[in-house]
């Protein structure tokens, strides 16, 4: 590097130093904000008040669109606290064991859009109808989940998993709500042909909410 690159690399630090120490100077000298020129990638050459604009118009945009998404968000989850709340009120008010699992079952479907909704427990002895029985280590076995979390689980639908399902259609994505600590009680598996319905980022708390409420009325 040459002496006059050095010598003006030098001027352009004690600038931008003495405007970072004296913000006012523009307020001072406005003249100046017309005059300057920065180059801009989409627009060419603008002035600095231009540029400003450009970029607090960007970050508007910016933000906007965050707020349009995060709108977005709030009505699908209002919507699904809606349902959950009537689903919850529903199995509540269920006067046996077995209206429990006929509505579950049912709304899973009319309310959520479920595919295939299979309840598995582990001990049946009320017999109900429309259940799976099966003993804890088999369903952790066929899920691959030890439920340690009580967490419900969710992403695409495996060999192994498809054997919780009885859908003529082949699943692509599925929920699995654990029943009490560990699935003890057992699980509620959930199946959709829409591959993008259960995903393994997706939040839970919906899922856990029901699986609470259900577990409650089937051990009460």
């Amino acid at each position: 590097m040459g002496k006059a690159a050095e010598d003006l690399i030098r001027v352009e630090g004690k600038i931008a130093n003495y405007l970072e120490k004296n913000p006012e100077f523009f307020e001072r000298h406005p003249q100046l904000l017309e005059e300057l020129k920065i180059n801009h990638r989409v627009y060419g050459s603008v002035s600095l008040v231009e540029r400003q604009i450009l970029n607090l118009r960007q970050r508007t945009e910016t933000m906007q669109s965050r707020l349009n998404e995060m709108m977005d968000n709030a009505h699908v989850n209002s919507e699904l606290l809606v349902k959950c709340s009537e689903l919850a009120v529903n199995v509540i008010r269920a006067e046996s064991k077995q209206q429990v699992i006929d509505i579950l079952i049912e709304q899973m479907h009319d309310y959520f859009d479920i595919d295939d909704c299979q309840v598995w427990l582990c001990n049946n002895k009320d017999n109900l109808e429309k259940v799976q029985a099966s003993d804890i280590d088999t369903l952790r076995k066929f899920t691959d989940q030890q439920f340690i979390q009580d967490d419900p689980v969710c992403g695409r639908v495996t060999e192994s998993i498809a054997q919780l399902f009885e859908s003529d259609k082949p699943l692509e994505s599925y929920a699995l709500i654990p029943l009490g600590e560990g699935a003890e009680v057992g699980i509620i598996a959930l199946g959709s042909h829409n591959v993008e319905l259960f995903t393994a980022d997706m939040g839970t708390l919906f899922l856990r909410f029901i699986g609470d409420v259900a577990e409650a009325c089937l051990t009460k």
